[in-house]
Parts: structure tokens; sequence; C-alpha cells
């Protein structure tokens, strides 16, 4: 449990690698999920990604959402809850257990991005280390483009009714750290015209960075992470590779290793069988983020099985995992599944 500026609390889950030794060698990706659902929702992908990449993956639930405070989440409030997720890496190292905050990325599914995009802006601002990188996915370039696109009747009104904004637009031109666009060009929802136009904004920016895009074909809004299969993967592994060649170039002495292993585009990506130790997921004593209300520090130690399964296997099972997910949507949103509209935030988990 994180405490934000303004009092309010949210929840996040810390799923580490098992092994210490490594642990902090590996990235640690901050994870913003889009605005319907809460993170239970998106444990397929988390572990595909924990798998996959050996990162540590730390899912944070917005304020209103899930287990966090229930309070009306808003614009606002959501950024309040990005900088206290920085401000707890950076400032809480011993209750991270061997978390490296210099090797922390953010990655943002949809409104998810235009958090990651604040985030990282916020992390230029400060006097320790920013983000390693940013990764997008399906993101937006305003919730003012947004209603254009979803309900253009209203467009002409929208400076009378609009409550939020997130124009990552207008942010990515100063945002420095390297960054990964994940975009599927079937995108329905937001249009892959908005991930276009913001790569080509950060791209042709004043401020260079590392910038990569990696486009998945049939790629949908929600599900692009699923239909891009091993490339997508292998996408996100080769931008971690440069990222950190490039810090490496700099004298920096943190380079990327995943328990030594490097991704060449004609070599294996993925690890087929898992050790037992890697079997599961283990907190140490305090390694759930943050405090009890009395303000003493969490003791208790949690550890969370997989079941040793093949790479393989765990991909087979998400199939039924994503439909238990839809179903319980369906049985507990109202309202539309617009950007920022009535019924957009989803509750307990």
């Amino acid at each position: 449990m994180i405490t934000c500026s303004d009092g309010i609390t949210i929840h996040s889950w810390l799923l580490y690698q098992p092994d210490d030794a490594q642990r902090r060698k590996v990235p640690t990706i901050i994870w913003f999920h889009g605005n319907a659902g809460n993170i239970g929702l998106r444990l397929p992908q988390a572990m595909q990604m924990f798998h996959y990449l050996k990162a540590n993956v730390w899912m944070i639930e917005y304020r209103g959402y899930g287990d966090s405070d229930d309070t009306k989440p808003n614009e606002s409030g959501l950024k309040l809850d990005a900088e206290a997720v920085w401000e707890y890496a950076n400032n809480s190292k011993a209750l991270l257990y061997n978390v490296d905050p210099k090797r922390m990325f953010v990655f943002g599914q949809s409104l998810g991005g235009a958090v990651a995009f604040h985030l990282a802006q916020y992390s230029q601002s400060k006097s320790y280390p920013p983000l390693a990188g940013i990764l997008v996915e399906n993101t937006f370039i305003s919730i003012s483009d947004m209603v254009d696109h979803l309900m253009p009747y209203i467009a002409p009104l929208k400076v009378l009714v609009l409550r939020m904004y997130w124009n990552s637009g207008k942010i990515v031109p100063k945002i420095s750290r390297p960054t990964l666009f994940l975009a599927g060009a079937k995108d329905t929802l937001v249009p892959h015209l908005h991930m276009l136009t913001l790569y080509d904004r950060m791209k042709s920016s004043k401020v260079k960075s590392l910038v990569r895009m990696h486009v998945v074909k049939d790629g949908t809004h929600n599900e692009t992470w699923m239909q891009g299969g091993r490339e997508y993967w292998m996408a996100i592994q080769r931008f971690f590779d440069e990222v950190f060649a490039a810090e490496n170039s700099t004298g920096a002495n943190y380079g990327r290793s995943s328990r030594g292993e490097k991704v060449r585009g004609d070599g294996p990506l993925f690890q087929r069988k898992a050790s037992a130790s890697s079997s599961s997921i283990t907190t140490a004593p305090s390694s759930l983020p943050g405090e009890c209300v009395d303000g003493s520090h969490r003791k208790e130690s949690v550890t969370v099985d997989l079941g040793g399964e093949d790479a393989a296997e765990i991909i087979s099972s998400v199939g039924s995992f994503i439909g238990m997910a839809r179903e319980a949507t369906r049985n507990n949103v109202s309202g539309p599944k617009s950007v920022g509209g009535a019924g957009a935030y989803k509750k307990k988990d």
C-alpha cells in the first residue's frame, strides 16, 4: 500500500524475480493499466511479462479501483498516484527489497500510457535518477482527440463538458527518456494514428532520445500483447538491451543482465522450462509496499506459486483466464466503455 501526497492510499502488487542475486540486476516494470477493470484482470499478461522478460513487475492500482481507497478518480488524482509510486521507489529502498530504482521502466496501456508519460516527465524533474525508459501500448494523443473520434456529434461542445485532458501530445516532445511504442494496427478504440502521431512528435523533437516503435499488424486495443506473439516480447527485450547498452557506453554501472542471457534475433527468446526456483514469486518481509494503518510496516511473507509451467503451457492457459476476466467485466460494469466516460472506472477485484 502506498500513501499519496493528498492522503489517499493506493494498492499494488510487486512480483519479484525469485533469485535474490539477480533481482537487483533485472529491470523493474511499473505497470499502469487502462481505464477498465483492475490489476487482477491483467495477471495473464503480467505472468508472461514476468516469465519471458525476467523482470520484476510492479502493478499499480489507481485510486477508486480494486483495493485502493474508494474515491472518485480524476486526472489530478491519477497523476498523484503516479508521483507517489516514484517517490516510494526512491525513498523506501529497504521495503522494495533489492530493487534498483535506476533500472525502473514504466509500462502504460491506453489511459495508462498517459499516466506513464506524466510519470516520465515527473521523474525528469527530480534530483534522483529518472526512469530508465518508457513503454506505452495503444495510448492516445489527448482526451480531446478521443472525443473527436468516439463522440463526433458532441465534439463541438467538448470545451464545455471536458473535465479530463491528458494531453500526451503536448508532453512527449519534452521527454528525454528512451521510449518504445507498442501499437496495434487494428485498434478500433484508440485510432492507430494516435500512436503514430505520438511517435513522430517524440522522434522529431529537439529533445533527442532513443525512440522505437513496434507495430502488431493484427493487434486490437486490448489484445495486442496476445496477437503480437513472440515478436511482441522480442521487441521489448531488444529495447531493454538498447537502453542498457547506451547506459554502459556512457559509463553507467548498471547494464542489462537477465541471468547472463542476451537475446539474439536468431536465437531462442524464451526459457522453455521453468526451474523449481523460478516457478514461484516470493516477497520478502515488508515486500508488499507500504505501511499498515497504525504506521507500522507489513511483516508477512507471501508466496504465489506459478506451478512451474512451461512457457507454452502458460500461454495456453491465458485464453480461459481472459474469458473469465471478460465475463467478470460484463457482469460488473455499468455504463459505456469509453475513455474517461461514465462507468469507465471499475471497482473491486
